[in-house]
């Protein structure tokens, strides 16, 4: 396992000092009664408050957090009063081979811990953080991993009031401030990877994005696009194609760019499972790979094993991420000194797949 950016809170990429998660600690505990007359509010207001709920002002809301920290109230039914020895697992695309890389990588990380993960499913983008953190708060779990999924600062700060410690996995969206999160090198391991072709000879490259929307997907397009520019290579763009980290999304744009005049001589797909569907795609079409075609993919995952050629890909270190997250979590739960920033390198692993072009 690489570490190629580690920061502390307030730092610098420079930084290599650690940095403790500080409880706020009290002399004697504090009800949500008395909570709720320090605020001058109701205690159905702060309940509201603490459970993620509508209906509180901005700035009631803000009263009521900021009287919470300077306190240490902890609610009755927190993590930390039932002393419980789970935490929560919230993935997005639960039958995908990612989903698989991230819980073994959870569950080792986890191992002799003590603590066991309760896994929930939800889309990457768009979706209701109300009901899951309801669920979240009835298991009283003492952490949640949150793994290739968006929640928004507004959210972490919920669950942080409510005694739930968070850290953010391979984040699609922006990290919230001071949020804790283990990343990947994925710019860096694109541009690699993108050069690698170049340096091979080709100059017309096509590049199966992901979504736009995504935060990973806009850093491995920016990869490719900066190495080319670098070079001073036209990027085509009818050779811009994808949207999806998936077998179909391959190969419908490995249908579309085998059946163009000029056909590219490589093909960067953002995901090895586009690249499979591109594998797919050049087989009908009576194209070879890589004397016909070169193609490299995103993720080195465990089933590319089974392409053949076998696949050049960017090792994306899924399963190192999620371990390391779990063990982090649990130490941040300890209050142990924990790093709060590491990306992992993503380094070009070279195989069978790429060749320099047919003259």
């Amino acid at each position: 396992m690489v570490f190629s950016t580690i920061t502390k809170k307030g730092g610098t990429a420079s930084d290599t000092r650690y940095s403790r998660d500080s409880p706020l600690t009290t002399k004697h505990k504090i009800t949500i009664s008395q909570l709720a007359e320090q605020a001058g509010v109701s205690v159905p207001t702060v309940s509201k408050v603490l459970n993620g709920r509508p209906g509180v002002s901005e700035s009631t809301q803000k009263q009521i957090r900021d009287l919470i920290r300077q306190t240490g109230y902890v609610p009755r039914s927190s993590p930390h009063n039932l002393q419980n020895r789970t935490v929560e697992l919230l993935i997005s695309h639960p039958h995908s081979a990612w989903a698989d890389e991230i819980l073994v990588g959870v569950l080792e990380g986890l191992k002799d811990s003590g603590y066991s993960p309760i896994v929930s499913a939800r889309p990457p983008v768009e979706w209701d953080f109300g009901p899951w953190f309801q669920e979240a708060l009835s298991h009283g779990s003492r952490g949640a991993l949150i793994c290739l999924t968006h929640v928004s600062q507004a959210n972490i700060q919920q669950m942080l009031d409510n005694g739930m410690k968070t850290i953010m996995i391979d984040p699609t969206g922006i990290v919230p401030p001071n949020t804790p999160v283990i990343g990947s090198g994925d710019y860096q391991g694109c541009k690699d990877a993108t050069r690698h072709l170049i340096e091979l000879g080709h100059r017309r490259i096509a590049f199966l994005k992901g979504p736009d929307e995504w935060q990973t997907c806009r850093a491995r397009y920016d990869g490719f696009r900066s190495v080319m520019e670098e070079h001073h290579l036209t990027i085509d763009p009818e050779l811009i194609t994808g949207s999806a980290y998936f077998f179909d999304d391959g190969y419908e744009c490995g249908n579309r760019l085998f059946s163009l005049h000029r056909r590219p001589t490589a093909v960067f797909a953002s995901s090895d499972m586009q690249a499979a569907g591109l594998y797919r795609s050049a087989r009908e079409h009576e194209i070879r790979i890589p004397e016909d075609v070169s193609v490299i993919g995103f993720d080195d995952l465990p089933y590319i094993e089974f392409l053949h050629p076998q696949l050049t890909t960017v090792h994306h270190a899924i399963k190192d991420m999620a371990k390391l997250g779990a063990q982090t979590l649990v130490d941040i739960i300890n209050h142990k000194p924990t790093l709060t920033h590491v990306d992992l390198a993503a380094p070009l692993v070279i195989r069978e797949s790429t060749c320099p072009p047919a003259q």
